[in-house]
């Protein structure tokens, strides 16, 4: 985990200091809102009395299936390789609840995007592509129980989930320095090594980009 942040705050700050950047014209920044949709799915192995009354315990597979919605907020540097080629990075922040009949829960986390991008022309109205990845810092979750109250959660902060993303949409030059960007994108968390979950996601973002 830490090598990948070293990795990520190297390249923003080459992207932010670089003075070749400034003089050409080919940093931009921009910020990011995105609502998103996730599904979850998993399993996982509980050990529990014997219903024949035996005594002993046997081992069974517990699965379940849950869904939240939230949004992302976040800035990015992005630095433009050629008029259609550019990389992005920056810091989101994710918030993101579910509500069920047993529970109801508000969970957020941290991520590095590291996305390359590519747009089709420089037209006023451009096709948009993005591809890349989320390193997503531990979650912390607040669950509510109508019995119990509230549980906190943590996750282990020193074991990451990396998020790859693609996405296609378009970018609206509407001023000189200024750009509107909106994209569906698709992720996929990979999970931890021995962990059997599974959460897709799938949000709207849309970006207010500034050229400096």
């Amino acid at each position: 985990m830490k090598s990948l942040v070293r990795i990520s705050l190297v390249l923003a700050g080459f992207l932010f200091f670089s003075s070749d950047v400034f003089s050409q014209s080919k940093f931009a920044l921009s910020a990011t809102v995105a609502p998103f949709y996730a599904h979850t799915k998993g399993s996982v192995e509980v050990t529990v009395p014997d219903p024949n009354n035996s005594g002993d315990f046997i081992s069974q597979m517990w699965k379940s299936k849950s869904s939240s919605n939230g949004f992302w907020l976040g800035f990015n540097g992005r630095y433009s390789f050629s008029q259609k080629w550019s990389a992005s990075t920056g810091l989101w922040y994710a918030y993101s609840r579910i509500k069920t009949s047993t529970f109801s829960s508000r969970s957020y986390n941290f991520s590095i995007p590291v996305i390359a991008n590519f747009q089709t022309s420089e037209k006023k109205l451009s096709p948009y592509f993005s591809a890349g990845a989320l390193w997503n810092f531990g979650t912390t979750s607040h669950v509510r129980f109508p019995d119990l109250g509230t549980v906190t959660f943590k996750s282990d902060r020193n074991r990451s989930r990396i998020s790859p993303m693609v996405g296609a949409g378009v970018i609206y030059h509407f001023a000189q320095r200024l750009s509107f960007i909106a994209q569906p994108i698709f992720s996929y968390a990979i999970p931890p090594s021995g962990v059997d979950i599974h959460t897709y996601q799938l949000s709207l973002n849309t970006q207010l980009l500034f050229k400096l």
